[in-house]
């Protein structure tokens, strides 16, 4: 048995004074001194939920030199993350059940926290969707060109895809990106100006996706999330199926809510990404809709890519960012300064993943549930180095931030993972 004693714990909304008794479950919330040997004092700390990051790449199987599911779990691990749902973007990509079952394995045997893998839809796997509802956490459609055949453009297909999934009752990630604008639209690309990249996958890219999307949505009562959403006029979209009772969510990532296209100015391809970074005025229309509730959750779409991939022209790196430890340390500071509400923050990171995806009994504090927690102090002045990281890619576009409070404990099931930044 482990008991956290002094902190404060956030329970249905609101933060009480309480100690928890966990074993690889929460066995008890009390405020009676718990008779536990094994006693961790956190006094002057918030005890929230493991967070959950539903939006992940962790690159394993295929393309292990850039992360594989321990240096992944770890970096979840360090960043407070205890849940993560890792994308079918591998090569080759997880499109068949024969290659899901493979991936499920290599993550039991490698991964330090809990996961949920996605299935990829392609052209040619649609017959196979219901066979794996069991084993996944969701599916993933791209709209726009991905990995090997995870592409679906063909309208009859989509309309296929998104009434066999509506079948499965899981939900069904979109990446909304309009592959005919953005071929017509590198005509705006500007060979020596990185932030023109941006202008070759205009907004209403994402917007005309969303639009479509949402349109099947409502013929074939899917469950829909969209994907690290990018747009004002997306938010309006997603805003107004909302207010008409469709089954839809969505996510954004720190990327977008801290930088801007013209960040790459100065950092190039390390902020290459698709869909691209915005303007001041998306990213505002960002901030706002998570204190609206009508973005979900913040993902972090953790993406890595080795510096040497990343050290390429715009046109021709590798889109992405790494992220998964670094995302609660940016929201938390976004807490300190006032632009969310602590209570949004474990919303966001917790709460609303589980309940989507139906992480059964995690993403909440209460008893009986299994022993996912994270201790945060939000008083704690770091500076994000890439030295102290744990993702395998090596760098991090948030290298050098000041924030203000973190995550200091990470616990899975009940065992402690992460102490004071450093992974056990």
């Amino acid at each position: 048995m482990l008991a956290l004693v002094n902190g404060k714990v956030f329970i249905k909304g609101r933060l009480i004074k309480a100690n928890l008794i966990l074993s690889k479950r929460i066995e008890k919330i009390t405020k009676e001194k718990p008779a536990v040997d094994n006693t961790i004092d956190c006094s002057g700390k918030i005890i929230i939920p493991g967070l959950i990051d539903p939006h992940v790449h962790f690159r394993d199987p295929g393309q292990t030199y850039k992360e594989d599911w321990t240096s992944g779990s770890k970096a979840a691990a360090h960043g407070g993350v205890t849940t993560v749902l890792d994308m079918p973007n591998n090569v080759p990509p997880i499109t068949t059940p024969e290659r899901l079952k493979e991936k499920i394995e290599i993550a039991k045997k490698k991964s330090i926290v809990n996961f949920g893998l996605y299935f990829g839809i392609g052209p040619n796997n649609l017959e196979t969707l219901g066979e794996v509802k069991n084993i996944v956490c969701g599916y993933k459609m791209f709209m726009c060109k991905s990995t090997g055949d995870l592409l679906l453009t063909d309208v009859k297909k989509q309309e296929h895809a998104f009434e066999t999934v509506s079948k499965t009752e899981k939900v069904l990630a979109v990446h909304a990106e309009t592959p005919e604008i953005n071929e017509a639209a590198m005509k705006n690309k500007i060979e020596d100006l990185p932030e023109s990249y941006a202008n070759t996958k205009p907004p209403e890219s994402e917007i005309k996706a969303i639009e479509k999307a949402l349109s099947m949505t409502k013929v074939h009562d899917t469950k829909l999330h969209v994907v690290h959403l990018t747009t004002a006029g997306g938010i309006e979209l997603i805003k107004n199926a909302k207010m008409q009772g469709l089954d839809v969510t969505t996510e954004t990532c720190p990327h977008y809510l801290f930088f801007t296209k013209t960040n790459m100015r100065e950092k190039k391809a390390f902020l290459a990404m698709k869909p691209p970074l915005r303007t001041k005025k998306d990213q505002a229309a960002l901030w706002s809709a998570i204190s609206a509730g009508t973005i979900d959750m913040i993902s972090t779409d953790h993406a890595p890519h080795t510096t040497e991939e990343k050290s390429q022209s715009v046109w021709s790196a590798p889109g992405g960012v790494p992220g998964v430890e670094t995302r609660a340390g940016l929201m938390i500071d976004a807490v300190n300064k006032r632009l969310l509400s602590f209570e949004r923050f474990v919303e966001i990171c917790c709460e609303n993943p589980a309940k989507r995806f139906d992480i059964k009994e995690r993403g909440f504090i209460e008893a009986g549930f299994f022993a996912d927690i994270t201790v945060v102090d939000m008083k704690k002045h770091y500076t994000i180095k890439t030295d102290n990281l744990y993702t395998k890619c090596g760098w991090s576009p948030f290298e050098g931030f000041k924030l203000k409070g973190c995550p200091v404990m990470t616990i899975s099931e009940g065992k402690i993972i992460m102490e004071d930044g450093v992974v056990l």
